[in-house]
């Protein structure tokens, strides 16, 4: 086994998933058995904390030395017990803000939390509803803003692809100012805090845990990947990964589908 490597970090959707939004078997079995041999495994999403608790579960990534980076880096989590790590959660003021600019109909606001997504609308559009499903979390209205119990990652406008592309040429200059825009689904429009975005909090992660960024092995394919995929000692894009994504990385591997990330790993660390 390569000696080097101290933690791979490893995307979802798109990438330790199948299309089928579920964990491919080749990929669960090695990974599983890297992390009894004590290498640090990470999850780096864009979904909620508890948006994948039961494939932290089948990984068996829920000890107290195991971390997840969710919601696109808003948090570092322990997986344990959900602790916060790292912390680049939205103010009442960030959403006052945000929500301001919604002058279209069509356009909703979803709040995403550990556990809750927030969205006020009294019918939610088709976007938030795959976004729910994807995440099987519930749905929540709230009167006001501090009404919200958990801390609040992120912030998605939401409506069909043309609505959203007009909106985000709209608003783009003033709000990439303060925040981090994300598109990485043709129906939203991520606003994130400027200190989150997965690589921030990888990079944050690893001084915390003390591991230098060359010991990191990084896989992703998504717009969200690509800073990380640079900043890893080792990025690997996936086979289905965009165009941006597989620039940015050192090598490719097999898609998804293919077990892409368990046989990259399987021959790589022996």
């Amino acid at each position: 086994m390569n000696k080097d490597i101290k933690l791979i970090a490893l995307d979802l959707d798109g990438t330790l998933l199948g299309s089928d939004e579920k964990l491919v078997n080749k990929n669960k079995k090695i990974i599983k058995k890297l992390h009894e041999k004590g290498i640090k495994i990470v999850i780096a999403t864009g979904r909620p904390f508890n948006g994948f608790w039961w494939i932290r579960e089948a990984l068996g990534l829920e000890d107290y030395e195991d971390y997840s980076i969710s919601n696109t880096g808003a948090f570092v989590r322990r997986n344990a017990d959900a602790k916060i790590i790292i912390d680049n959660s939205m103010s009442r003021e960030d959403y006052e803000k945000i929500s301001s600019l919604i002058e279209d109909e069509d356009i909703q606001l979803a709040l995403f939390t550990k556990d809750v997504l927030y969205n006020n609308a009294d019918e939610v559009n088709e976007g938030f509803r795959k976004d729910q499903e994807v995440m099987h979390m519930p749905r929540q209205k709230f009167k006001d803003f501090d009404d919200i119990e958990e801390k609040v990652a992120r912030m998605n406008f939401m409506a069909a692809k043309e609505t959203i592309d007009n909106f985000y040429e709209k608003v783009r200059e003033g709000l990439e100012k303060d925040y981090m825009l994300i598109r990485n689904e043709s129906y939203s429009l991520e606003v994130h805090k400027k200190s989150s975005g997965k690589a921030n909090s990888l990079k944050r992660l690893c001084d915390y845990l003390d591991i230098t960024l060359d010991k990191v092995v990084y896989f992703g394919d998504g717009a969200n990947d690509k800073a990380s995929l640079e900043l890893a000692g080792l990025g690997i894009a996936m086979g289905n990964a965009e165009k941006e994504s597989k620039r940015a990385a050192d090598k490719e591997t097999l898609t998804n589908d293919d077990a892409g990330v368990g046989k990259f790993l399987e021959q790589f660390l022996d």
